[in-house]
């Protein structure tokens, strides 16, 4: 009796443990739900045709992934999840922002189990687990809907993890066949979870590494060879199996034209440690958090380099004396290390420090903290209640700078205004509040954005295109013309500078070279909207009725809320004395755009036409 009690008493508050951590996540977090889509959200979610059918199901698993899917690295499990919001919710971000939360809340809870089993105390796991829950760093990662990789990466990450250490430990038990078989299972599931993983994002294959050194530090080191052959090779062979689809079967070329700073090894590693320097002074001291970091290229002059240096040596050294006075020390600074392997642009990446990279890592630097508190509450002696004090002091001031932070992310004119103020140096970020300024009719404050971001970096190929644009719409068409050329010097395949030469050879009347740029635009993005409706426009304006409708419903295809697609349909059916399609497309526009005061003219001429043909009749 009194074993069952113990037992009902520990999983009460086990349960408490949770319902804490999945409240607080929820309360850290409920703000960002009001939050619009921000970020590449646009080009993943909202403009993006590949996620809004699935008819397009099948193209997760072959080379036209790339052209639909708007992602660089090959995905399929991130994207499949973009599928599911979208049958439920539509365009709604709130429904895409609640899986976010309810995944971060997810992985909390999954983090404290993982915590209880490597530190083998439950109070000190859920304090780690609650600096996870709270931390502000992971703001970027739960706020912007297009980085939803690192948060599945996380799940089926330690998802496998917890699998893996369950199947161990039952390993090390005399079993009978029976639990034979329920190792098995838990075993094939942890591969399971694996596998997602690695397809959810790159940097899950650090998992082997991981597992292996958890056994070396933490476990029975004679049984390492035993794991080798029984447990281990699995996990290497998703592994290769991932390298081969990435490399070999379904390789992105794109990828291969990013480069290391300067060109040089070396200076791309004195910069890492710049950067790994700034991943632990966000963590201790996060207080100006930003979309968009820029790191200067290090030097070995560079004051900040070697500060940068004297920090991550004192971490190693700090490290390898711990290794024998606390080993769950040792294993979180190697779990910070390793897990931050994949974004230290060793294979080189687009960019080279954000915060998102941090939400796997920061899992070894919250364990640390957790130790540190155990230590210190035990040489102290506090009481209980000087504890929870403590505990409140650190995860308060954290929690109210994520509500804080989660509200920079509720438009593109906040999030991109707060990181120019942070990060004045982002040329990102003055491309894309330009963006917002043109969208807003602020066409001279839109310029001197673009100017600004081309000042940082003249080869930014967005930004010659977007002042491109913004000049067409001030009537500057050779400064427009200029802007679009440079765009497709630095790559003649991208197709939104095609599409919008093509709107400037239509705007002057130049229709056929108009025609060849958004045939080129749609040739190199298949399910460009805009390009087959402008394409569209120009046959109708050529007189090729039937070309011009057969445009306009790739156009309604692709996106079937283009209200002007279907106005131009309505126009091109309407040319074409084709009155019932015609009146059937135009009630479509207002349906979509009640006040879209052309269409009621359009109606008022369908109307007449076939009262007249009535009449005749």
């Amino acid at each position: 009796m009194a074993y069952i009690n113990s037992k009902a008493t520990k999983n009460f508050g086990i349960y408490i443990a949770i319902l804490i951590i999945v409240c607080l996540s929820l309360l850290n977090y409920l703000n960002s739900l009001s939050n619009k889509f921000v970020y590449d959200d646009e080009f993943v979610i909202v403009n993006n045709y590949f996620i809004k059918t699935w008819d397009n199901f099948p193209r997760l698993f072959n080379k036209d992934y790339f052209r639909y899917a708007e992602e660089l690295s090959y995905r399929p499990v991130v994207t499949l999840s973009y599928f599911i919001d979208y049958s439920i919710w539509g365009l709604n971000p709130f429904g895409f922002h609640l899986t976010n939360l309810l995944l971060h809340t997810l992985n909390s809870v999954l983090i404290f189990f993982l915590f209880t089993y490597f530190l083998n105390n439950r109070t000190v796991s859920f304090v780690a687990a609650l600096l996870f829950v709270c931390h502000p760093i992971l703001s970027e990662t739960v706020n912007a809907i297009s980085y939803r990789e690192d948060l599945l990466t996380a799940t089926f990450f330690i998802a496998a993890f917890i699998l893996y250490i369950k199947t161990s430990k039952r390993d090390d038990l005399v079993l009978n066949q029976n639990s034979n078989t329920k190792t098995r299972l838990l075993y094939s599931a942890s591969l399971i979870c694996s596998l997602f993983a690695v397809f959810s994002k790159e940097m899950a294959i650090i998992l082997p590494a991981l597992i292996f050194l958890y056994d070396f530090v933490l476990t029975k080191k004679k049984d390492l060879l035993h794991k080798l052959i029984h447990y281990y090779i699995g996990y290497i062979l998703i592994a290769i199996f991932y390298l081969i689809i990435r490399f070999v079967i379904l390789y992105n070329p794109v990828e291969a034209q990013t480069s290391y700073p300067s060109n040089s090894v070396l200076i791309n590693a004195m910069t890492m440690t710049k950067v790994i320097a700034s991943y632990m002074g966000l963590f201790f001291l996060p207080l100006s958090l930003c979309a968009d970091y820029v790191m200067p290229h290090a030097s070995f002059l560079d004051i900040s380099f070697i500060l940068s240096l004297l920090l991550v040596s004192s971490a190693i050294l700090i490290a390898y004396k711990l290794y024998t006075y606390s080993k769950i020390v040792f294993f979180s600074i190697v779990w910070f290390s390793v897990s931050l392997l994949p974004v230290l642009n060793i294979v080189p990446i687009e960019n080279i420090i954000a915060e998102r990279y941090l939400y796997l890592p920061i899992l070894g630097l919250c364990m640390s903290y957790g130790c540190f508190l155990q230590i210190h509450t035990k040489v102290i002696n506090y009481q209980k209640y000087t504890i929870i004090i403590l505990l409140i002091l650190i995860l308060l001031p954290l929690s109210l700078k994520t509500i804080k932070r989660n509200k920079i992310w509720i438009e593109q004119s906040v999030l991109w205004t707060d990181t120019v103020r942070t990060s004045p140096n982002s040329f990102k970020a003055h491309n894309n509040l330009g963006n917002f300024y043109r969208d807003a009719g602020r066409l001279d404050e839109s310029i001197i954005e673009f100017k600004r971001a081309l000042s940082l970096y003249d080869d930014y190929i967005n930004a010659h295109n977007n002042l491109g644009v913004t000049y067409r719409k001030k009537g500057m068409l050779k400064e427009a013309l200029t802007e679009y050329q440079k765009a497709l010097k630095l790559n003649p395949n991208y197709a939104y500078a095609h599409n919008n030469l093509g709107v400037l050879y239509a705007k002057l009347n130049y229709l056929d070279l108009s025609i060849v740029e958004f045939q080129k635009a749609i040739s190199i993005m298949p399910y460009y909207f805009d390009a087959h409706n402008n394409l569209g426009a120009t046959y109708l304006r050529k007189g090729l009725h039937e070309k011009a409708i057969a445009e306009f419903l790739e156009t309604i295809k692709y996106n079937n809320r283009h209200a002007d697609a279907y106005y131009n349909l309505s126009a091109a059916y309407l040319s074409s004395n084709q009155l019932d399609k015609a009146l059937d497309a135009i009630k479509i526009v207002l349906s979509i755009d009640p006040n879209h005061t052309d269409a009621r003219e359009v109606l008022n001429t369908i109307s007449m036409q076939m009262r007249q043909t009535e009449k005749r009749n």
